[in-house]
């Protein structure tokens, strides 16, 4: 039988950046939610069941998995789906009724380092049941774990507890401004559509730059219902709600740019014969422009190149167009003008042969080089 899910072509927040920097391997513990206690037989086997993940406030997240016990096979009830890997996955209510929430909470093999950029990307998969869709979903960086105490008693029922200050943690959304945390950092994943798609997993990717003290992580949605940008897929739904599963959740160290080596873009993108630059292309550009803020000494030189088909005027002109595409990105980023410089060589630097498509979509591209200013 051939699996309903596919991996979506997320076209808003993925990006390889293999071929400029190096990824270690995956910080998040248990990524795919294989290492569990008790396989699910109910709703809500999430908290304290799946290892070193929990729910950081009293919303009942639930566990998807297909095993058996006691004969009988837990069912997910908002609708059909694959695990986007392995054999588990997680569904949680981000938008309901009385400001309703559930999240997953995750923790790190050790915590990031301060500086450093990290490369984190989850699935996510709208269930059918669900009568709204998100445009936008949030990760919270924390040097604790909220809520929960893993493997122990509720913190709700143990006033004594280390955690007793979260004892104000309802079922309701989190409340950022009233979390009592001594750190905590937050990452919204804004889309340019609404997560709306209950046939595919889709893949959010976004470059994150390290306070230094995150060794958990919430995703999820932290706002009210009221502050919730959301679009209606079932308006004759009294009680509508937006049910997400979750799957395959990691985080990547990124390896600083060199100076004085050229590097190609993976994804800064364009469409056919244009200069304006695709969604897909600002993340890898976003990561680019930190590392230039956080050095101040260095340029950026932006080099434009197209393959042979087309004049030699047009080719030069578009790839120059494409350049300073780039260029005007990281100026209204707020990079300084002196700092960035766009070129143009058209056809006449390719790095594989102008015979195949392949080989022409290898000479279709974008490189920057760093240098350090005197």
């Amino acid at each position: 039988m051939q699996h309903r899910f596919k991996i979506k072509n997320a076209s808003i927040m993925f990006v390889f950046l293999t071929g400029f920097a190096v990824f270690s391997q995956n910080l998040v513990l248990n990524p795919d939610f294989e290492e569990f206690k008790d396989c699910p037989w109910d709703i809500g086997m999430f908290n304290n069941n799946v290892k070193h993940w929990s729910s950081p406030n009293r919303g009942s997240t639930d566990f998807f998995r297909s095993c058996l016990k006691t004969g009988k096979v837990y069912e997910n009830y908002n609708g059909k789906q694959h695990p986007a890997s392995g054999k588990g996955y997680a569904g949680m209510y981000c938008y309901a009724m009385d400001d309703y929430r559930e999240y997953v909470q995750g923790e790190l093999s050790k915590t990031l380092e301060q500086g450093k950029q990290y490369e984190m990307s989850f699935h996510i998969s709208l269930s059918e049941a669900s009568a709204v869709a998100l445009k936008s979903l949030s990760v919270l960086f924390t040097q604790e774990r909220i809520g929960y105490e893993m493997n122990k008693t509720s913190v709700f029922n143990t006033p004594d507890s280390h955690y007793a200050r979260f004892s104000n943690i309802t079922e309701k959304f989190i409340d950022l401004n009233s979390l009592k945390v001594a750190f905590q950092s937050v990452y919204r994943a804004n889309a340019d559509h609404y997560y709306n798609d209950v046939d595919n997993w889709e893949k959010i990717t976004f470059i994150y730059t390290a306070k230094g003290q995150e060794r958990f992580f919430t995703i999820g949605n932290f706002k009210s219902n009221s502050e919730t940008e959301r679009h209606e897929i079932n308006t004759k739904d009294e009680n509508p709600f937006a049910y997400y599963y979750i799957d395959n959740i990691t985080i990547h160290e990124i390896a600083p740019y060199q100076v004085e080596k050229t590097y190609t873009f993976s994804n800064v993108l364009f469409d056919f014969d244009k200069a304006t630059l695709l969604p897909i292309s600002k993340i890898e550009l976003d990561s680019l422009y930190s590392h230039l803020k956080n050095h101040p000494k260095l340029k950026v030189e932006i080099y434009g190149h197209t393959d042979a088909v087309g004049t030699l005027k047009r080719n030069e002109q578009l790839s120059l167009e494409r350049a300073k595409a780039v260029e005007a990105y990281l100026i209204q980023k707020g990079l300084s003008p002196e700092s960035v410089e766009a070129f143009g060589f058209g056809s006449a630097k390719p790095i594989d042969t102008n015979t195949t498509e392949t080989g022409r979509s290898q000479n279709r591209r974008v490189e920057f080089k760093l240098i350090e200013q005197p």
